[in-house]
């Protein structure tokens, strides 16, 4: 238990990375002003006065709560404890499949294999704990489990009587709480399948309708499930659905391991670890986890932040499964003698301090957790509106929304944020196709009378191309950069317009990056490469080639080699990019840049050879897409050969 407990707590030590947690924050300070439930959208231009069913009310004023007491560090802490906390009830809930006197030694194994696996899946996924209402899901679903395994077992049908109440809390958290129902489903399909045929099944179905009764338990009453089943069709994988092709955590995990491999190398393990529980356990096979299993899998494949549901549930059920396979294994081994016990407990014994070991170097890495994540929030240019003398209309990135709400409102409210379910899928569509458009702003601007521009330079890079437009408009001018984030106003505000061509301009960011990342390297490489990035979309290629150079790391090298075959000298950055494939074969960012080399040089047989390369590996890089467009255009533009 103190294992799993300090493993969990240090897996869910993470900076504030995700924008949600501040439109969160300001829901809860609003409830406390006005003392009132939020029905109506008070934050954003799109959807003013909109109605909104904010099931999350009672996780926003626990938040608002903790932040009032402790910061952001605070959050950040009160979450990994209450992710600590769940993983103690699920090792519990696994050790006791053996019974209470566990004579045969499979709730001590449960125990330890629930632990390890919990242990490892956590920290593998930690970048899908984030501090959001799916914390409480969690513990909610780890108590769940609990009190349902503990009937199954043979417990008495009191202590099903906990779980209505737990549903009542669950649905004023989290859109996820039809999991609670969900998870008692499972339980009672799995008692009346024939091979099973468990008569105790009717309490359960009680329980099941009781605990649906209880989802109407919210200031929102019948709309309140309907949000439920709203978000589970957000997680439709086909490329139609707008929400699940454009928003990274809605994407399948297969699919974003193309375009960033490495991220969820551990899920092909872990469901391997669950199909040789199920295997060691084929005897014993308890329908009901069977039927968990599969749905949490399906879901899991279908959006990858369903990864962490998987593991979550997946640990102990996979544990309880093989714990008696494992349990007579290991009497055999006791009866070879001392020296085998040893040797098994050492192993152990080395697995959890390799494990302890890589969760301290990774949290010696993380920045500040009393402050966002770097070059994740407009932190900069949400201090300089601040001090501006008029409130108005900004648009910004919808993941920053959250956090402009938070600092800004009521004075200034944006135009969008990551409440999704407020817009309609035409908005969104609208939204990103004004991206892929930069021109069809100067409509939107009229229509809702933007008085700034908030814009990121690094992440994600959709915003470059609005950024140049703005950037070259004769209504706009930028008026603040720190070369990771951009703020434009009207051409007619007050104050001097940020002037990019200047080399005096350039060497201030260079100098701002080392001065904010003095002792990080990696961080302060990101920052120059981000400011050369916003040099290369304003056109001042020579000022941003000076500011690569000397810098190592593929992104810096590519986006180098970009600016010297704009710059007209091809022979450089081939040179770049022959280096950088030398060093990776299947680095598809260089591969793209050769096909340009190519292209520009009248090359279209190597540009495509380059190009069909680079999509073998990765079908989904934008670059080498986008790249064999414009090959595809350039050759029907030639007319058919002769």
């Amino acid at each position: 238990m103190a294992v799993v407990a300090v493993l969990a707590f240090g897996a869910g030590l993470t900076a504030i990375a995700d924008g949600d947690i501040f439109w969160h924050l300001a829901a809860g300070r609003e409830m406390v002003r006005t003392r009132a439930f939020l029905h109506v959208d008070p934050f954003s231009l799109v959807a003013a006065g909109r109605l909104w069913v904010d099931l999350h009310w009672l996780f926003q004023l626990g938040v608002f709560a903790v932040h009032t007491l402790g910061g952001l560090a605070g959050l950040v802490l009160v979450k990994a404890a209450v992710v600590a906390a769940g993983a103690v009830v699920l090792v519990y809930a696994a050790g006791r499949s053996g019974g209470v006197s566990d004579a045969s030694g499979a709730g001590r194994m449960a125990r330890l294999i629930c632990t390890l696996a919990l242990s490892a899946m956590l920290f593998a996924a930690r970048h899908l704990l984030p501090v959001r209402p799916v914390i409480l899901t969690l513990v909610f679903l780890a108590a769940f489990f609990s009190i349902l395994e503990d009937f199954r077992r043979g417990g008495a049908v009191r202590s099903l009587w906990w779980l209505p109440p737990l549903q009542i809390l669950w649905a004023n958290c989290q859109g996820l709480f039809a999991l609670g129902p969900a998870l008692i489903g499972a339980f009672v399909l799995g008692a009346l399948l024939p091979s099973v045929g468990d008569r105790r099944w009717r309490p359960l179905a009680g329980m099941l309708g009781l605990c649906l009764l209880a989802s109407l338990v919210t200031p929102y009453g019948w709309r309140g499930p309907w949000l439920a089943v709203e978000l589970l069709l957000r997680f439709d994988p086909s490329s139609a659905n707008v929400y699940s092709a454009q928003i990274a955590e809605n994407v399948p995990p297969w699919i974003l391991e193309r375009s960033m491999p490495g991220l969820f190398f551990h899920l092909k393990w872990f469901l391997g670890f669950l199909a040789a529980s199920f295997l060691l356990g084929r005897r014993h096979l308890i329908a009901s986890h069977a039927v968990l299993v599969a749905a949490l899998v399906a879901l899991a494949l279908v959006a990858n932040r369903n990864v962490i549901l998987l593991y979550w549930l997946g640990a102990p059920i996979g544990a309880i499964q093989a714990a008696p396979a494992l349990a007579v294994l290991e009497r055999w081994l006791r009866e070879r003698g001392r020296s085998v016990r040893v040797a098994v407990g050492a192993v152990v014994a080395v697995a959890v301090i390799a494990l302890a070991v890589v969760e301290v170097k990774a949290f010696a890495r993380e920045p500040s957790l009393a402050a966002p994540t770097p070059f994740r929030f407009p932190t900069a240019s949400a201090a300089v509106l601040a001090t501006t003398p008029a409130g108005g209309a900004i648009f910004s990135a919808d993941h920053q929304g959250g956090y402009l709400i938070w600092t800004l409102y009521p004075r200034i409210r944006p135009h969008m944020d990551t409440r999704l379910i407020l817009r309609t899928r035409d908005e969104y569509q609208d939204f990103l196709d004004l991206l892929d458009h930069p021109e069809r702003f100067d409509f939107l601007s009229q229509r809702y009378r933007f008085t700034h521009a908030v814009l990121p330079v690094g992440f994600p890079g959709r915003y470059l191309g609005l950024i140049a437009h703005l950037a070259g408009s004769a209504d706009w001018k930028l008026v603040f950069t720190d070369g990771q984030e951009t703020l434009f106003a009207t051409r007619d505000a007050t104050g001097p317009a940020v002037d990019l061509a200047d080399p005096a301009t350039t060497q201030r960011l260079l100098d701002g990056c080392a001065a904010r990342f003095p002792s990080v390297s990696d961080l302060a490489a990101s920052c120059r490469v981000q400011t050369a990035t916003l040099l290369v979309v304003t056109g001042h290629l020579a000022l941003a080639a000076g500011a690569l150079n000397g810098l190592p790391g593929a992104d810096a090298q590519v986006l180098l080699a970009r600016c010297h075959l704009a710059l007209g000298d091809a022979a450089a950055a081939e040179t770049i990019a022959r280096r950088l494939i030398d060093g990776d074969p299947e680095d598809t960012d260089a591969l793209t840049l050769l096909a340009s080399i190519a292209l520009a040089r009248g090359d279209g047989a190597g540009a495509l050879t380059f190009v069909r390369r680079a999509l073998h590996i990765d079908p989904f890089h934008a670059g080498a897409q986008a790249l064999l467009g414009g090959i595809e255009v350039a050759a029907r533009n030639a007319g058919p050969p002769r």
